[in-house]
């Protein structure tokens, strides 16, 4: 079995494309061969290319053709997507759509030509095209390889709050949740500047690909909180979602005249989520199934992460409580850290992603 990631122009320097990323080491566990019509993703400095290209492969020979929303780069998009969905043909297509916002480029003619659009920051409460799927953003060896999870009666009694990009959702929920935290553990907003000058090697070459994400002292500084607040994007309400613009106007005529509940989450998914359930923290978001969130597999309230549900923030109050009396080696949000890492080991390592997509297009 043969895939192929069609990135349609090279990419600039190391820049690589995450979802790739995960369903490629997936699929090398699996032994499928890995193609594009360029090599992209070093596995490290002295490694080969995870996706490489080759002279005598084609494109359309594979079994699947991967796209990614980027690729609505090129002006033409639409109708090189269109072109390649013609009938007849032997591959089936997919579509990753991981963009933020309302109309995402899945919404596009050229990409809903595709058999499959998987989409992350899918949510239940919008109408979507039939060939519409929920997507994660996910895991890879590169974080799974970063983390070194300590012990959580080991851990520093803090909550990780150090958010690099502001959201409307985080500071609507940092005001909610920091008086409650307070109590208990050091709410730490220290983070990373941009800048790779301590960096070196594989680190270095991981910071270029990633978009300088890969800091080693980010996720030993993961590895040993006992919390970690993953909480983004917008809440947002019922109208007004055609896109980014008539939902924003909506929204702030809404904030004064309070006609609407916020029902739902936008741009929810993060890289930030999935390193700290790789990292053992106790991850808090929103109470995904309330609002909207949907993943493949589901993670459950209370058990996987704690949710919060912004109308009923008595019950963080009521845990926060109860942990605090007990000793950490049996901590409530140690149990929620560790069954947070087990989920996602068992359902979102690459391999188990790589084979939910082939159960998913049928093979």
């Amino acid at each position: 079995m043969n895939v192929f990631f069609y990135f349609g122009n090279p990419l600039k320097g190391e820049q690589t494309f995450y979802p790739f990323i995960c369903l490629a080491e997936g699929f090398e566990e699996l032994g499928v061969c890995c193609y594009a019509d360029f090599d992209n993703c070093l596995k490290g400095v002295s490694l080969d290319y995870l996706i490489k290209h080759s002279n005598s492969f084609k494109m359309q020979e594979a079994d699947i053709i991967f796209v990614h929303n980027e690729f609505y780069k090129n002006p033409n998009a639409d109708n090189i997507l269109l072109n390649l969905n013609k009938s007849p043909r032997n591959f089936i297509t997919v579509f990753i759509d991981e963009s933020d916002g309302v109309r995402t480029p899945g919404f596009n003619k050229g990409a809903r030509s595709c058999d499959y659009v998987i989409k992350c920051h899918y949510n239940e409460k919008y109408n979507y095209p039939i060939n519409f799927y929920p997507w994660q953003f996910g895991l890879c060896n590169r974080v799974l390889n970063a983390v070194s999870p300590l012990i959580y009666s080991e851990r520093e009694n803090q909550i990780l709050v150090n958010f690099r990009a502001k959201h409307q959702l985080r500071d609507y929920v940092n005001d909610l949740i920091q008086p409650i935290f307070s109590k208990y553990m050091y709410w730490n907003t220290d983070y990373d500047a941009f800048s790779s000058k301590d960096l070196g090697g594989d680190d270095l070459l991981f910071w270029k690909q990633t978009g300088a994400r890969h800091y080693p002292q980010y996720y030993k500084k993961l590895s040993m909180s006992s919390v970690c607040a993953c909480y983004g994007g917008v809440f947002a309400i019922p109208i007004g979602n055609h896109n980014k613009y008539t939902a924003k106007i909506v929204r702030e005529i809404n904030d004064i005249f309070h006609v609407y509940e916020w029902d739902r989450v936008r741009q929810w998914d993060s890289w930030r989520l999935w390193e700290a359930w790789a990292a053992a923290c106790c991850v808090i978001h929103i109470d995904l199934e309330k609002y909207g969130c949907v993943l493949p597999v589901m993670p459950e309230n209370d058990k996987h992460y704690i949710g919060i549900d912004i109308k009923n923030i008595n019950k963080l109050k009521t845990l926060l409580a109860r942990d605090s009396e007990r000793p950490k080696e049996s901590s409530l949000l140690g149990e929620i850290a560790a069954n947070g890492r087990e989920f996602v080991l068992e359902n979102y390592a690459p391999k188990k992603v790589a084979e939910r997509l082939l159960t998913m297009v049928g093979f």
